[in-house]
């Protein structure tokens, strides 16, 4: 096949089933129409059908029972291979996490296997290549611990969630040079125990670790009823990444603690020697307090220490501890306990993840600091943007907001890896072309859009908290609250406008259509006089929950509580004309006319109920940034008023000194409107203000991540305010995506910056801006990459390149 095309080539080849292996070459002809070296790549399909899973589902031999927790299981098989073996794979998936050890080396290096879903409707399962492991004589060892299944998860610590009883499958099967096959099923002939050294093993709780033990394997693992059939774990894999090594602090009263330099998500680690029988406790935390002493009180809260239910989650979440009954634990924990042997303990965390720079050290074995590290653990995504510039301290907010992505992006895209650890889609909507600038996200985000697929309910309401995690009250009722709900529409159109991914349009146009439909079935006031009064009342979107602007500075904060709902009429309708909008191009693009036009007639209807309700010729007259920034952003104003109501948002900011003063939703949007607008000095002033609330404030108070509010009094590690950093790509550097192998290239210089330039690796090869101020003079430098175009747009002119480096002087 001959194509100029560089990505979405689609297979043509015959129809492919379970195990086969398909190679693949590429060539690339020059300008001169002269062949390159081909390159070859494969890849090999796994089981695609039910029929081919021949293992039976085991779990360990005892019956779980009500409030308790339990150690982690230890499974064993033993077996022998006598001939040559030419190939090897196992495909293991479980309820819970796993890991696996064939011959004492461990199998692949997957962390937190198979990975976060709702088990109730899908389960990923691993493909492991284990040919060079095998002997004659074999020793297949899986461990099994607690995980998303049955651990303690989401911001109240619910625990049995998707089951009491965890559970693994796997099939290792074997080729021989002679053709025939074997396959070393789970079933009973398993050894189990869960005598080991992990006594206890929980994602956010931590570790109980014996280092003096080792597991018997004196029992049998008994099978169990099946799970649902697993799929290929079709995403990114989440790897241990980065390590830190620690120093030590002592506080003002005196206590011990590891400082590791980085906010992270991730294990702790450590090796130490030490006498039998003595201990070390490990606290993990992502601050000290404001008298320097170690704390996790900006993450945590409490739960009963017995299991809960409904009416004890409605307590939980409207701030009424004090009528739960019996005795209260915090959540999360974040602390490992380990009982040393004798010599030397090398010990890393395997089944529990911790947000955390800090841990606190309560032991009486000496150490030195270097001998403990933190190790990043997030899926591992290719690194696809760099932007520098002559402030240091904007540089290091880019940073931060990498670490807050790295901290989050593990499987799922969550909101902070401490309190909550739960896939809010307002997070993942937000930050989308952030992420995209910083990693490559194709396979993390589509693997997470299946997850909100499976979400969706028969209404076309979606969750706001995806995979399903428990507390369902909560997640439901916030589910249809636009900004969040819209990530169904709104992220698979911004996957398409970086990817060109039509097919991916395709995939998810059911859901994006009937999550349209459960809007419109809820359009018109709540108030029967409200509605009779409003020509445009079957525009207006208003009805269910919804959670606004959410996390505005203090001063302009709607308090949002189990009992005080504002209204948000405003936000909500804005976001109706808005993801009507995307969502009526999105199905012109597929062929769907008559759905276009509806869906365009909806969002027309939206922008006229809002000028109504909202603005009636008026300019809009407030302090309250996003109520400026909005209607500008989502394009909702008339054309008379655009211009006042983008001067009334100037003198807002400088009404606040240039100080931040948006919330969640707006955010993303404050300074690419400033700049729409002609104003990217005060966009740039807003940028380098150090004063709080701003992004720099928190660098210059030592933020190693992205604080989750503006007064950093909840958690430190939550990335969506540093969607801010799309702006320092796609504005100040100017890189955009404009289409198939097409860019545009719009530097904005401006602020106290002398230079400032990005490089983005992007589907359709490495593009690179740097510009600098030479004196009064602007000098700009572009490449632009193979089989690619741009259009280059500086001081009012356009330059049309090709592939090649230029520069450019204004």
């Amino acid at each position: 096949m001959l194509s100029s095309r560089m990505v979405g080539i689609r297979y043509t080849g015959e129809e492919l089933g379970s195990r086969d292996r398909v190679e693949w070459t590429v060539t690339l002809w020059d300008e001169h129409d002269a062949p390159g070296e081909p390159s070859s790549s494969w890849f090999e399909l796994g089981l695609l059908d039910a029929a081919d899973w021949k293992a039976q589902w085991i779990t360990g031999d005892y019956s779980p029972k009500r409030n308790a927790r339990y150690p982690v299981d230890c499974f064993r098989r033993r077996f022998r291979t006598e001939k040559v073996v030419s190939r090897a794979r196992l495909y293991i998936t479980a309820c819970g996490v796993y890991d696996a050890h064939l011959n004492g080396r461990r199998v692949g290096d997957v962390e937190l296997a198979p990975g976060s879903t709702d088990y109730r409707k899908r389960l990923q399962y691993q493909a492991y290549d284990v040919t060079s492991l095998l002997a004659e004589s074999n020793t297949l060892d899986v461990r099994l611990a607690d995980g998303w299944y049955r651990g303690s998860i989401g911001a109240f610590g619910p625990t049995n969630v998707f089951g009491r009883a965890t559970k693994f499958l796997a099939q290792l099967e074997v080729t021989y040079d002679d053709g025939t096959t074997e396959s070393i099923l789970s079933g009973d002939s398993f050894q189990w125990s869960n005598d080991g050294p992990l006594r206890f093993a929980d994602l956010k709780d931590g570790e109980i670790c014996d280092g003096n033990r080792t597991p018997a394997y004196g029992g049998r693992a008994r099978v169990t009823k099946p799970a649902i059939v697993p799929t290929a774990s079709d995403n990114v894999t989440a790897r241990t990444k980065e390590r830190f090594t620690a120093a030590l602090l002592t506080t003002p009263s005196g206590a011990r603690v590891l400082d590791f330099g980085q906010n992270i998500a991730g294990f702790v680690e450590f090796a130490v020697t030490a006498r039998r029988g003595q201990r070390i406790r490990l606290r993990m935390g992502e601050m000290l307090d404001e008298s320097g002493e170690f704390t996790q009180g900006n993450f945590q809260l409490h739960k009963p220490v017995k299991e809960f239910g409904r009416a004890t989650e409605v307590l939980l979440m409207t701030g009424k501890t004090n009528l739960v009954r019996g005795t209260m634990q915090p959540t999360p924990k974040q602390q490992v306990d380990y009982l040393c042997a004798d010599g030397l303990n090398r010990y890393r965390t395997s089944f529990a993840v911790f947000g955390f720079r800090y841990a606190l050290i309560e032991t009486d074995v000496e150490f030195d600091p270097t001998d403990f590290a933190a190790v990043a653990v997030y899926s591992d995504m290719e690194q696809t943007g760099e932007f520098e510039c002559s402030n240091p301290d904007v540089n290091k907010l880019l940073d931060n907001t990498r670490w807050s992505m790295k901290g989050n992006f593990l499987d799922v895209p969550t909101d902070c890896p401490t309190r909550e650890r739960l896939g809010w889609t307002g997070d993942a909507q937000v930050f989308f072309d952030t992420a995209a600038y910083l990693m490559d996200v194709t396979g993390f985000y589509r693997k997470w859009l299946r997850d909100l697929h499976d979400a969706q309910q028969k209404s076309g309401k979606v969750s706001a908290v995806v995979p399903y995690n428990g507390v369902a009250m909560m997640y439901d009722a916030t589910g249809g609250s636009v900004g969040w709900a819209d990530a169904a529409v709104l992220v698979p159109y911004r996957y398409w406008k970086r990817y060109g991914d039509v097919d991916l349009l395709r995939d998810f146009y059911p859901m994006m259509r009937d999550y349209a439909e459960y809007m419109i079935s809820r359009t018109g006031h709540k108030n029967r006089k409200a509605a009779a009064a409003n020509p445009f009342n079957n525009f207006v979107y208003e009805k269910g929950m919804h959670l606004g602007e959410w996390l505005e500075p203090e001063e302009f904060r709607d308090a949002v509580t189990g009992t005080s709902r504002p209204s948000r009429t405003e936000e909500a309708t804005a976001y109706l004309h808005y993801t009507m909008r995307h969502l009526a191009e999105i199905s012109g693009v597929l062929g769907e006319s008559t759905d276009a036009a509806r869906y365009l007639r909806y969002a027309d209807g939206a922008k006229r109920a809002y000028n109504h309700l909202f603005v009636q010729g008026r300019p809009i007259d407030t302090d309250r940034q996003a109520k400026l920034v909005r209607p500008l952003a989502l394009e909702l104003l008339d054309a008379e008023v655009i211009d006042a109501v983008g001067e009334r948002l100037v003198k807002a900011v400088e009404n606040r000194d240039y100080r931040v003063g948006t919330g969640f939703l707006s955010t993303p949007f404050v300074l690419p409107v400033l700049t729409a607008i002609g104003r990217s000095d005060v966009a740039y002033r807003m940028l380098e203000n150090e004063q709080a609330p701003s992004w720099l404030a928190e660098v210059k108070a030592g933020a190693t991540t992205i604080w989750e509010d503006w007064e950093g009094k909840e958690s430190h590690n939550h990335y969506s305010p540093g969607s801010v950093s799309q702006w320092l790509f796609d504005t100040v550097a100017g890189i955009r995506v404009d289409g198939e192998n097409r860019f545009v290239i719009a530097p904005t210089p401006g602020g106290t910056l002398t230079h400032a330039g990005a490089v983005y690796t992007s589907q359709y090869g490495r593009v690179e801006c740097a510009w600098e101020m030479h004196g009064g003079e602007l000098r700009v430098r572009v490449v632009i990459p193979a089989n690619t175009t741009a259009e280059l747009r500086l001081s009012g002119a356009v330059h049309h390149l090709q592939p090649g480096e230029h520069e450019v002087t204004a």
